[in-house]
Order: C-alpha cells, then sequence, then structure tokens
C-alpha cells in the first residue's frame, strides 16, 4: 500500500501555485485569507450599487503571491451569489495604447458575453436582458400571468422564446422601445444590439458588432442596423459612447458592474500607463454604476501617481486595500481545500500527515506566509520527504523545468476556456514577437488599421507575416492586398496571412475579397489558420510573459523562492526542442524555409470532421467508464487519451482538453507538473447515473 507521500506525488494538487483565469475554478476560494479585505471591497460595491454617480475607486495592494488574482476570482465569485446584479468584468494589460477605450470595452463586453458557469448560452448580458424584460413585464399587468412561468428562470425564458420567434421579436421590440423612453441618452445602437444577443442565431454577430466589427452588409441587414466601417477614430469615439450607455442602463436597473486590472506592471511604458489612465478617466468622470479595481504589488502605484490625472489618482487611491499573509488557520484550510479536491475519500489521511509538517516548516521562518508561500512549502515537502518526515537529496528545479510545467498549466487553461480568450491580433503579435526576439531573430513590426505586419529580414529568404482576426471583408481583403504587393515586390519572398481558427477568411458572396485571396495564393503566398490547440500556444504564451512581468512564476533555489525572470522565459522558448515552432511555416532560426506539408487550415478541417463525428453522450459514456473505475475518478490526461482510444474515442490532448473545458459541471481540469489532470466530479448528467 502506498504511503500518503507517495499518493500525493502522483497527483500532486500542489504542483501549481499559478491562479488562473478568474472564470475557472481548479480550488475552492478561502473566504477567511484576506477576509477583511474581501468584506470591505464588497462594502464599497453596495455603495456605487448605491450610489452609481459617486465617481469611486479600489486600488488592492499586495506582493506577489499574495493573492490579488484569487481576491479578482473571489470578486467573480460574489457577483455570481448576487445573479449578476453585479456585473464582472476584468481587464488584461493593454497593448496598442493608441486605442484605450476600445481595449476597456472590448474587455468588458468579452466579459459580459463570457458563457457562466455550467452554461453554454447564458451570459452576463442575458441576465441584463432579462432584468428589463423583468422591468417592463412589472409595468404591464397583461404580461404579468404569462411570464410568470419564467419569472426566477432566465435560463428558461430565454430557451423557451429561441423557440418562439414571432413572440420574441414583438417582445424584443416593446422592451427596446420603452428602455429609450426611460433613458433618452442611452444610444439607440447599443441597445439594438443587446437586444440582438439574446438571439442565439445573431449573438455572434451583434457581439462583433458591439466590438466595432461587421463582416459585411448581408450581416448588417441580419442585425437590422445600417453597415458602416468605422475608422479608428470612429471606433474609439462609439467604444466611449456604448460605455456610457452601458452605465445608463446598469443605473436604471440598480445595478452595477466592476472592472478589475490586473497585471499592471505590464504597462512598463508611460504611454500604456497614461492609457491606463484614461480608460479610468472616463469610468470615473464620465460614466455611472462602473467600479474599478487595480490591482498591483505595493508601493507600484507610485510609478503611476507621477503620470496620471490627479482626479484619476485621488479617486482610485481614496479606497486602499491591503492583502496580508496567512494564519496556521488559513495554512490547514488551503492544504486541506486543495488535498479534498483531488482526493475526495482519503482526503483526512493525507491532511493528517501533510499539514504539521508545513505548519512546522513555516513557523521556523517567523512571519504570516503568502498563500504562495504555503502551496511551494507543502509542494516541497510533497518531493523532498520520505514516509518518515527524512529529507531526500532530490536535485532542485532548473529554469527550463519551472517553465515548461508553467507553460503546459497555462496552455491548457487557455485552451480549457477559450471563451475568455477572443480573436485578438495584438496578442497574437505579441507572442509572435516574443518568439522572434527569443530566436534572435530580426523584424519589424507595423501596424494598420485593424491589423499587424512583421516583416523579418534574413539572408536567405524574406519573409512577411499579415496577422488579422477582423472579420470585416474589406479588412481581409486588404490583408490579402498587402500580401500580393509585398509578393510582387520581393520574388522570391514568403508572405503569410495568419488569422484565428475561429475568424472567417471569406465568404462565397464576396467576389472580391475572394479574387484577392485567389491572386494572393497564386503569388505564393499561404493563409495559416491554426487549429484551436495551436492558437491556444499564442495566447498562452503571450498570458505567460505577463506572468513573467508579474513575477507570478516562481522557482525553488538553495536561497528560497525567486521569480523566473524575463531572460530565462526567453531561453526557454528560443531552444528549438522544448519549445517548436509557433508557426510550421517558420522553423526556429531559418525564417524563410517552407516545409512540403498540407496547409495549416487543412489539416484544422479534418481533425474538426473527426470531432464532428463524436458526439457528447459517447465521450461522455467513455470519460465515466474510465475514471469511475479508478480510484478518486482521476487520471491524467495525456493517459486518458489514451484509455479513450481503446474505449473507441479518438481525441487529441487538446481536444480532450477542450472538450472537458466545455463541461466543467461534470470535469475538473487541475494542473499538474507533467500536464493536467481531468476529474470527474459526479454532476454531469451521464456521469450523476454512473457514480
Amino acid at each position: 500500500m502506498k504511503n500518503p507521500r507517495e499518493i500525493l506525488q502522483e497527483n500532486n494538487p500542489f504542483s501549481s501555485h499559478a491562479q488562473p483565469d478568474p472564470w475557472v475554478n481548479q480550488f475552492p476560494t478561502i473566504s477567511s485569507i484576506n477576509g477583511d479585505a474581501f468584506t470591505h471591497i464588497t462594502s464599497i460595491i453596495a455603495y456605487k450599487q448605491k450610489h452609481p454617480h459617486d465617481p469611486v475607486g479600489i486600488l488592492v495592494n499586495g506582493e506577489a503571491g499574495s493573492g490579488k488574482t484569487n481576491m479578482i476570482a473571489r470578486i467573480r465569485e460574489y457577483c455570481q451569489s448576487t445573479s449578476f446584479d453585479v456585473k464582472f468584468s476584468t481587464i488584461r494589460p493593454i497593448i496598442n495604447y493608441n486605442a484605450p477605450i476600445q481595449h476597456l470595452f472590448h474587455g468588458i463586453i468579452t466579459n459580459l458575453s463570457h458563457p457562466l458557469k455550467d452554461s453554454f448560452r447564458f451570459t452576463q448580458i442575458h441576465a441584463m436582458l432579462f432584468s428589463m424584460i423583468s422591468e417592463y413585464i412589472n409595468q404591464k399587468e397583461e404580461y404579468r400571468k404569462l411570464f410568470q412561468p419564467f419569472k426566477d428562470n432566465p435560463e428558461k425564458f430565454f430557451t423557451h422564446f429561441s423557440e418562439h420567434e414571432k413572440e420574441r421579436n414583438i417582445l424584443y421590440n416593446q422592451v427596446q422601445t420603452w428602455i429609450i423612453d426611460k433613458i433618452p441618452d442611452i444610444d439607440h445602437l447599443f441597445i439594438r444590439l443587446l437586444f440582438a444577443c439574446g438571439d442565439k442565431d445573431l449573438f455572434h454577430p451583434a457581439r462583433n458588432r458591439l466590438l466595432g466589427q461587421i463582416a459585411d452588409p448581408d450581416d448588417a441587414s441580419l442585425l437590422n442596423i445600417p453597415f458602416k466601417e468605422l475608422s479608428e477614430a470612429e471606433a474609439e469615439d462609439e467604444a466611449s459612447t456604448f460605455l456610457k450607455s452601458l452605465g445608463l442602463l446598469l443605473t436604471f436597473l440598480n445595478q452595477c458592474l466592476i472592472v478589475c486590472f490586473d497585471q499592471l506592471e505590464n504597462l512598463y511604458t508611460g504611454e500604456h500607463q497614461r492609457s491606463f489612465g484614461l480608460m479610468n478617466q472616463i469610468i470615473l468622470n464620465e460614466t455611472s454604476a462602473i467600479l474599478p479595481l487595480a490591482f498591483m504589488r505595493t508601493l507600484y502605484w507610485e510609478r503611476f501617481e507621477e503620470i496620471l490625472d490627479r482626479s484619476v489618482v485621488d479617486k482610485i487611491g481614496m479606497n486602499q486595500v491591503d492583502l496580508r499573509g496567512c494564519t496556521e488557520e488559513q495554512i490547514t484550510e488551503i492544504i486541506t481545500s486543495r488535498i479534498r479536491t483531488v482526493f475526495p475519500d482519503t482526503w483526512n489521511m493525507l491532511t493528517d500527515w501533510l499539514i504539521p509538517q508545513v505548519l512546522r516548516e513555516l513557523s521556523s521562518r517567523g512571519k504570516y506566509p503568502s498563500p504562495r508561500e504555503v502551496i511551494s512549502t507543502a509542494n516541497t515537502i510533497i518531493r523532498m520527504k520520505d514516509e518518515k518526515g527524512t529529507t531526500k537529496e532530490i536535485p532542485l528545479p532548473s529554469p527550463d523545468q519551472v517553465i515548461r510545467s508553467a507553460w503546459v498549466q497555462e496552455h491548457d487553461q487557455v485552451l480549457s476556456d477559450l471563451d475568455a480568450w477572443p480573436p485578438d491580433y495584438e496578442q497574437i503579435t505579441s507572442a509572435l514577437q516574443i518568439y522572434l526576439q527569443s530566436h534572435r531573430v530580426a523584424f519589424t513590426c507595423t501596424r494598420e488599421s485593424r491589423k499587424n505586419i512583421i516583416t523579418i529580414n534574413h539572408t536567405s529568404k524574406n519573409c512577411r507575416i499579415i496577422i488579422n482576426t477582423n472579420s470585416n471583408h474589406s479588412s481581409i481583403g486588404s490583408g490579402f492586398t498587402k500580401g500580393i504587393q509585398y509578393l510582387t515586390n520581393n520574388p522570391g519572398s514568403l508572405c503569410l496571412y495568419l488569422t484565428d481558427p475561429r475568424c472567417i477568411v471569406t465568404k462565397p458572396t464576396w467576389t472580391q475579397t475572394n479574387q484577392k485571396r485567389e491572386e494572393f495564393l497564386a503569388a505564393g503566398g499561404r493563409i495559416i489558420q491554426p487549429s484551436e490547440g495551436e492558437i491556444a500556444r499564442f495566447y498562452a504564451l503571450y498570458s505567460l510573459v505577463c506572468k513573467v512581468n508579474e513575477g507570478d512564476i516562481q522557482i525553488e533555489t538553495i536561497h528560497g523562492l525567486r521569480p523566473i525572470i524575463r531572460d530565462e522565459l526567453s531561453a526557454y522558448v528560443g531552444n528549438k526542442e522544448a519549445f517548436p515552432s509557433l508557426i510550421p511555416a517558420i522553423p526556429a532560426g531559418v525564417p524563410g524555409k517552407v516545409p512540403i506539408d498540407i496547409p495549416s487550415q487543412e489539416k484544422h478541417e479534418k481533425v474538426d470532421s473527426k470531432m464532428r463525428e463524436i458526439t457528447d453522450n459517447a465521450v461522455h459514456t467513455a470519460l465515466c467508464t474510465i475514471l469511475y473505475s479508478r480510484p478518486m475518478h482521476i487520471m491524467r490526461a495525456d493517459i486518458l487519451v489514451q484509455s479513450l482510444q481503446e474505449n473507441g474515442i479518438s481525441m487529441t490532448y487538446d481536444e480532450l482538453i477542450i472538450w472537458c473545458g466545455r463541461h466543467p459541471a461534470a470535469y475538473k481540469i487541475i494542473p499538474n507538473q507533467q500536464g493536467s489532470l481531468i476529474i470527474a466530479t459526479g454532476k454531469g448528467p451521464i456521469c450523476k447515473d454512473s457514480s
């Protein structure tokens, strides 16, 4: 029989101390940790909800590992406990500082349109629509009885009306007219697009149009709005108008929106820091019912104070919250919660073995440890102690080992929740720049309207990469035109058009765009549209760099923990054996070499066609058969892929992570040093019967 150390080593719940995306619940949050800080934050949220026009903000201070990102996840859970009467959003670091309001509104809409827990279709936008409809129904006595079955069940309401289009459209038009009458200053287009999101067939084009993108006149006709291609200046103005309209609507509904700014150490230039200030200026001075929270390392705020407008500094800094270390009881809670998640049947025995050793080790340091220190100490004890508590001589991890583990976890996290990572040409460009810099490849980057162009100059062959995730036909056609011009002027060079697999490249009705596409391909250009697993590598690399810049990826040394530095990450990414090329057409060190292989787009189509043949029911059944035959219903994802194949289900590792991420009620994805662990929770419709 295995001893506790061996059991914990096999499925180590402490191998990762990085906090995932706030939308991903890997381990339970510990309510007592920074409980006073959380109570203070929620009291200000309640105040903002009652006083929507009062310009207040919150500054959350804490060192790396003190629980800043965990606090954001707790705030999201708090918003969920209000049935999202308090709306939630988190904003990633801005890349293009020339479009701060677009970046802000893009982040807000990404979060408002993110599927809520255990739901494929229901989002915070739907919650907002339901609130408007409920308010309207309350004013109309003749509708109250008909509405009664849906009163406390918005998902049932939207499911029902998805099958009754005529009645839905009549109701939506009546509520829109009523809202516009009640809020005269609200933008009519903004309201129309919100209600279009309530139609499952229009959700994606409506969301894209909220973000300033429209594919073509056909999509505009579907949405019943004018077709207009916005300039950068017009898009920035419209984002501002929509943001103010959102504030007006939330104020009318007695609701509010939380905007969490995290990873602010990535705003390393004055221009980026000033763009952060402009985002907060419009929130604090021009909108209502929106509450900004800035999460920063202690003393880092001083850098912003020197640059930002005084009104922003005063309003955000008026409510400062400090995150602190853990008490003995909280240390015990962290360890117990993690072990109980992975080992629901044997957690008592395992915590009895581990907790005393962790407490003993931490008490010798004479301070209140951060949550990260607790997790790291538990991991060290599991790795370096035998069953008698004797220290074993295990080599300390190398930077490459730590980065590889962090990289795998980041990739799987992004892949399991791609809804949190909508197509973004800026993030793709940033990842590609990091990759090329790590390989010491000389390149230039040109930013054009809603697309970026990277030009690689190499002794053997030059290469241009056009990065575009805009769905507009003119933008796509313009990209192909740029490629044709480059190939014409630079014979023998390579040109790639790179986009996200969730983006369209063309439609049959786009005559001019299709002609340009054919000319681009005939001139030797290539369209690179990676699979979801491949594009997740771009977003994961971008995200990992942000975490390294924050000091969130740490390594254990003989002198204690220290953060991984950017040079170590570059060395890892620059190692072609450790980190495969982001774009197969550009092998490391040979930018011009093109492999003789089928295009990435065709590979993606073949993989997708295979996936479409596998039903959810078949995957559920096979997973439950495998996992419920195992102790604790847990298995490493790579091993689970092999077991699925033996049960007649052919899925890649990436496809399994995507699938489990789309079924969070039935499966939990837990980080592990060797990759991800998949746990059957017994909450799914099939697994429930199998347990």
